[in-house]
Order: C-alpha cells, then structure tokens, then sequence
C-alpha cells in the first residue's frame, strides 16, 4: 500500500493509537449522579403555577419578583385545619378515575398581602406525593360559614378562613399541606367521611 508522502505508516500507526485510547477513556466515563431529595414531594400533577419566563430580560426580572414575593408571602405566619372531608357538593372540580374530592377548612394567620391561597399544595401523608394546587376557593367567616352581603369584607393583616377543594386519591387516609417548598403543618391531618358542603347554583330563569 503507497502513503502520501506527508504521512508514514509510522505516524499513521501511532495517531491510530492516540484515537483508540481517547474513546476507551470517554467510555469508560460516567454521568455523575444527582443526589434525590427523597423527603421533598414528588409531583404527579402540574407544579405549583407560577408566571413562565420569556425571552423579555425585564420581563423576566418583573416575573421573578413576584415568585419571590410569592414565595414569602406567608412571612411569619401560620395555617391552621379546622377540618377535612371528603366532598361531594358543588365543585368546579371533577375527581378523575380512582380520585374523589377532599375539602379543606385552614384559617391562615400572619401571611402578607403576597400570599397565594392558588399555590397551597395538598400532599398524601405517607408517600409525600404532590397532587396539585389550584383548589376550589372559596371565603368564609371567622365562624366557618358562608359569608352574606352583611358580613364585612376582610381587611388586609386579618386572619382569613377558607374553604379549599382538592382532586385526591380514594384511598389516602391523611395528608399535609405545602406552600412553594415548605411544610404548612406540624403533623399529617386525617380526612373525615362526611361534612357540609357548597349549595349549587341556582340556575336562572
């Protein structure tokens, strides 16, 4: 066989050599392993909803500041069970196959005007699975009842008692609450068989 002047067998032969070594090298690496947060929920709906980035930079400073206000919306404050249920009232919810619904009853105290009731999570109690924010919202008063058009509005830095509807499994007896990461309550809170529920719209004439 003739070879170019410029090139020998020789050298041929050894750049050869070289090529084989570096793809025994690159494969013989492996892809570093990322240590799972296994004590974090794991999601099996949508994330908590936040604004998306954009292509816009100061868009995107505006939308980052309002996760982080967002994020620390409830400060010092604290949510409270008063009770829950598995629901079969008025939603705008619908439980999907193997689901049903669970109403919530928290009085939240202490958060600021950035607190989003939208991004409170419900988490089944044993395995920490997310199943989602965006519950059904709903206002009460202090008392637990549907507010009347004689119940005066609540003014900011009040405490507020609401009403959430989620999509659950059927057979998760306990869960907790999560908001943007972190833990809203000391222990699992069990879920009742029965309790009130929201009257349906009355449809017009």
């Amino acid at each position: 066989m003739n070879f170019p002047p410029a090139i020998s067998p020789l050298l041929l032969a050894s750049l050869l050599s070289l090529c084989l070594s570096a793809c025994d090298q690159k494969k013989d690496e492996s892809p570093v392993e990322i240590e799972k947060n296994t004590n974090a929920p794991q999601k099996v709906q949508a994330a908590t909803p936040s604004p998306k980035a954009t292509s816009n930079p100061p868009l995107n400073q505006v939308i980052d500041g309002l996760r982080k206000k967002q994020a620390a919306g409830l400060g010092s404050g604290s949510v409270k069970v008063n009770q829950a249920w598995t629901y079969n009232g008025y939603s705008v919810l619908d439980a999907v196959p193997g689901a049903r619904l669970v109403a919530v009853d928290v009085t939240i105290t202490g958060h600021t005007p950035a607190f989003d009731f939208d991004d409170i999570e419900i988490i089944d109690g044993s395995s920490k699975m997310s199943y989602g924010s965006d519950p059904h919202l709903t206002l009460l008063t202090p008392e637990g009842k549907l507010p009347t058009p004689k119940d005066p509005p609540p003014t900011a830095g009040d405490p507020l008692r609401v009403l959430l509807i989620y999509g659950f499994p059927k057979k998760t007896r306990s869960f907790t609450l999560y908001y943007w990461g972190k833990n809203l309550l000391p222990k699992n809170h069990s879920i009742e068989p029965s309790g009130w529920e929201l009257p349906f719209p009355k449809n017009k004439p």
